[in-house]
């Protein structure tokens, strides 16, 4: 007797569904040219909307503090103040706007957040006094999760394959990256006398952004997962997240390389200061060239090298590398420049083999149906950066340069192992899975 036409059709949504939630992996290098075919219209879209979003920020924020300190006469406690601020607020608002991207689906907090900004960065061009200031970058740290969490989670929404995947996350990085270096040059092209009108401009690029996402969305209509209950309630998402002990230790290992990492943009520049170098500022200027075309010369030359190695192995050499650098920094005479910048490169190439990989391996571990909730912790990394500033200032002002290169040395270390125990976790739960059909 035959099944019923409805048993059928259940197998085959049943086929599907598996199909949709198993990510498919090949033996195929990472590197090639045809798995740029494999991106969708929506994953190009969220591409073209980074490079976009990224290099409007770039344009306008490096002139932000210029404007607090010149135009509004704002001491380094205030201006200190507003960024920590916006930092904190940013990773509970990554919490929860992921949550809601698996709860209600990516579109509308996405576009939500686009909107936010626009109103954000356009208010901040037409502030005029310094409380409009801090409400307006407060709500800059809020709008970002709810763009960036959400749209991690579409790349990995729509494509199935790991390493179509990965690639994906790595020219995300490098746009990021891209935007980095040619938003300050834009700026100071456009709005050398008038830094504010960049900012309205910014606002402007993300109203256009949201447009974007709102015809690809109605033209592709966005992956759908299986909602359960551990997506219904807040606390019981958060409990689920934070009680996958594999990731809590890639979160505080990422911390960690973060608050590592902020040295080079807060403390460095703080010690070349207070050395009295005459050129002082030329060096510290050196030093984001340095960084900068690292990441854009490197990335994908580096990637290839790499690309047979398991992804924590990558992570790790490329910790290695920020512990060597920190090791440079402690070694290398204040007024040995050249000694500075190498020790500079060696970092940019540690961040350039890791910092890629901290989306990947989130991708990894985080359930279909919670990626945007994992991808929303995630933004718990950037304590790391608020932190940074913070701890430096101390430990130069308290210490001296070395004992602080020592803690981070340290710190390195500590990071170094926590990725270990993740690694070899992963491994045996791969292990498992591989053996448990034939049981």
């Amino acid at each position: 007797m035959s099944a019923p036409p409805s048993s059928t059709s259940d197998e085959l949504n049943s086929d599907t569904k598996l199909k949709n939630s198993v990510p498919i992996a090949d033996d195929e290098p990472l590197l090639k040219w045809s798995r740029l075919s494999h991106f969708t219209p929506t994953v190009w879209t969220v591409l073209i909307g980074t490079l976009m979003a990224r290099t409007s920020y770039f344009m306008a924020w490096p002139f932000l503090i210029v404007i607090l300190y010149k135009e509004y006469h704002a001491d380094a406690i205030t201006v200190g103040a507003m960024l920590a601020s916006s930092a904190v607020l940013g990773v509970f608002a990554g919490l929860y706007s992921g949550f809601l991207s698996d709860k209600f689906g990516r579109k509308w907090v996405m576009i939500s957040g686009c909107m936010v900004a626009a109103f954000c960065y356009a208010g901040i061009g037409f502030a005029d006094s310094l409380w409009q200031f801090f409400v307006l970058i407060m709500c800059c740290g809020l709008m970002r999760p709810m763009i960036e969490a959400p749209a991690k989670a579409v790349i990995s929404d729509n494509l199935t394959n790991l390493k179509d995947r990965e690639l994906a996350m790595n020219v995300r990085y490098f746009i990021i990256n891209l935007g980095g270096a040619i938003g300050p040059l834009i700026g100071i092209t456009l709005a050398v006398n008038q830094p504010q009108v960049l900012f309205v401009v910014t606002g402007c690029v993300y109203v256009l952004f949201s447009l974007l996402y709102w015809n690809c969305f109605r033209q592709y209509p966005e992956v759908k997962h299986q909602r359960s209950a551990e997506v219904m309630h807040f606390a019981r998402t958060l409990r689920i997240v934070l009680k996958d002990r594999l990731f809590v230790k890639l979160l505080i290992a990422n911390i960690i390389m973060m608050f590592v990492y902020g040295q080079y943009e807060s403390s460095i520049p703080q010690i070349i200061v207070r050395s009295g170098l005459d050129n002082a500022a030329f060096f510290v200027s050196a030093l984001v060239m340095v960084n900068t075309c690292t990441i854009i010369l490197f990335q994908f030359p580096i990637l290839r090298l790499l690309q047979r190695f398991p992804l924590f192995t990558r992570s790790q050499i490329g910790m290695g590398l920020m512990a060597m650098s920190q090791v440079g920094f402690l070694m290398v005479p204040v007024d040995w420049p050249v000694g500075w910048l190498i020790a500079c490169f060696i970092l940019s190439l540690g961040e350039v083999i890791a910092f890629p990989t901290l989306n990947v391996q989130i991708d990894k571990l985080a359930p279909a149906h919670l990626r945007g909730s994992y991808f929303g912790a995630a933004a718990i990394y950037s304590l790391g950066f608020a932190l940074a500033p913070l701890v430096g200032g101390i430990m130069i002002q308290a210490y001296g340069a070395s004992e602080l290169f020592i803690l981070c040395l340290g710190a390195c270390a500590v990071m170094m192992i926590l990725y270990r125990a993740v690694s070899k976790s992963e491994s045996e739960k791969a292990l498992d899975v591989k053996v448990a059909p034939e049981c």
